[in-house]
């Protein structure tokens, strides 16, 4: 049929060919109307789903950010509560020691 559509009339008998290129016309006179109609819409539903896009890309950044900074917080304060319970640990053995040493004394003078 070589890309035609051909339509029969019930009453004439007659054919009726559409050939493609019709259909293309036809097809770019909606597009036309549908962008007519819609385009400014389109374009504008585009616009905002393109700046939502970046403020979900720019916000995703912060957010990694911020959590890279939380766990260097949260890693420095580790550290540091490391380092007090090793220096509170080091000052009860020497108070425990010296405690010792008194005791000692006390029973060296006392026979």
């Amino acid at each position: 049929m070589n890309g035609q559509i051909t339509y029969l009339n019930a009453g004439s008998g007659n054919e009726q060919t559409m050939t493609e290129t019709a259909q293309s016309d036809a097809s770019n006179t909606i597009e036309k109307v549908r962008e007519l109609l819609y385009g400014e819409a389109m374009r504008s539903q585009g616009r905002r789903h393109e700046d939502l896009r970046e403020a979900v890309t720019d916000l995703e950044q912060r957010m990694v950010q911020r959590f890279n900074e939380m766990q260097k917080s949260i890693d420095a304060l580790a550290l540091s509560l490391r380092m007090e319970q090793s220096n509170a640990v080091r000052a009860i053995g020497g108070a425990v020691t010296e405690m010792g040493r008194q005791i000692s004394a006390l029973a060296d003078r006392n026979p």
